[in-house]
């Protein structure tokens, strides 16, 4: 089995996450090095994690010759990243969302086709256990034909977006938007109509219910983690299961499962890995989805045209709130007002354009060159 190198940008919490998931994937990865703009948290996380710390992303390229690249940094800064990494021939998997706006997803995607380099979104929710075995249920017709959805989260919406269209299994093609502070909260809904015919109603913020979904069919729904189907009967209710073992003193998430008749089995393909919990199942997934691109020469699982989509339909959502919730169709044609703001607060922020050359952007998110901690080799 080949072992790629990796190297990961960015070491906040989302990055710490995943330093916990990489040793485990030992047998496919090993780290080389980490890197970020701020020198003491480059040179501690290198000295946990035994590897040498940088404050420059070429520095680290050059140094370490990486296969690949993990972005965990904000997503204002994922694009100049990916374009550093694809230039140097490294391929790149990025944390969510993929980018601010669809321009600067389209500058990571165009700059993946134009070095050749395999780009993936670290997209987590539809790799969740529980989301691979609502999927299944689905696919299996147990909800019947899906009518409509309704989604409430408390960040990121583009992961909620993401674990709708898994399920719903078609292209938005309108959407209407509305916003509004309340008690100095911005407060945000909107409807997203599926070519299939599915409605989807959105809210942000919810206290209530956190981050939640519901899919509703002509023949049952899938509420929360609870299979509900409709019978003559009355309605029964299966929960979905996670079901664990223990491996080596660990405990691993075997498989989830409903008990229908038949019942339905999502097996996670990676236990051997020693993955604990949904959410290292799904950087498991996401890591082996990139490896398996890079080694065999095919597409991501999810890849990058999956993330600017999830990420499109909420930037409709929110262009529609600002035009007072003028219907908008996709997909988008053109920059969004919504996008130009965010293009002005990044030059409000960096001084520098989202467009600017690669060697102008260079030099201002990464002003310190050099490698800050080195580790025994």
């Amino acid at each position: 089995m080949k072992r790629l190198k990796i190297a990961v940008v960015g070491t906040g919490g989302r990055a710490r996450a995943h330093l916990n998931t990489i040793p485990k994937l030992e047998p496919i990865y090993q780290l080389v090095g980490v890197c970020d703009i701020d020198k003491n948290r480059a040179a501690e996380t290198a000295q946990r994690m035994s590897v040498s710390g940088y404050t420059d992303v070429e520095t680290l390229i050059e140094a370490e010759s990486p296969d690949l690249i993990l972005i965990t940094v904000p997503p204002d800064g994922h694009h100049i990243i990916t374009e550093i990494a694809a230039s140097h021939g490294v391929h790149v998997i990025t944390e969510t969302s993929i980018s601010t706006t669809l321009p600067c997803a389209d500058r990571m995607i165009d700059a993946a086709a134009r070095y050749g380099i395999k780009l993936e979104v670290a997209e987590n929710v539809w790799r969740w256990p529980h989301e691979r075995l609502k999927r299944k249920i689905v696919d299996a017709g147990l909800i019947g034909e899906i009518t409509h959805a309704h989604l409430w989260y408390t960040s990121g919406s583009y992961h909620g977006m993401n674990a709708i269209r898994m399920l719903v299994q078609s292209e938005a093609v309108r959407v209407l938007g509305h916003a509004k502070a309340i008690g100095g909260t911005s407060w945000e809904v909107g409807i997203v109509e599926f070519e299939n015919g599915v409605s989807l109603v959105y809210e942000l913020p919810t206290r209530r219910r956190g981050n939640y979904w519901e899919i509703d069919g002509t023949k049952g729904s899938i509420v929360g983690n609870e299979l509900l189907l409709y019978r003559e009967t009355g309605t029964e209710i299966y929960p979905i299961q996670t079901i664990t073992t223990e491996r080596d003193g660990v405990t691993v998430i075997d498989y989830a499962r409903v008990d229908t008749d038949p019942p339905v089995i999502w097996e996670n393909p990676l236990k051997a890995f020693g993955l604990a919990d949904a959410d290292d199942v799904a950087r498991g997934a996401e890591l082996h989805s990139i490896y398996r691109a890079i080694v065999e020469d095919v597409e991501p699982e999810y890849g990058a045209v999956n993330g600017r989509t999830d990420q499109e339909i909420l930037i409709a959502i929110r262009e529609s709130a600002r035009n007072g919730g003028r219907p908008i169709d996709l997909p988008l044609t053109e920059i969004t007002g919504h996008e130009e703001n965010l293009h002005r607060e990044y030059h409000e922020k960096y001084g520098i354009h989202p467009f600017d050359t690669i060697d102008k952007q260079k030099s201002i998110l990464f002003p310190q060159r050099g490698v800050v901690w080195a580790a025994r080799r």
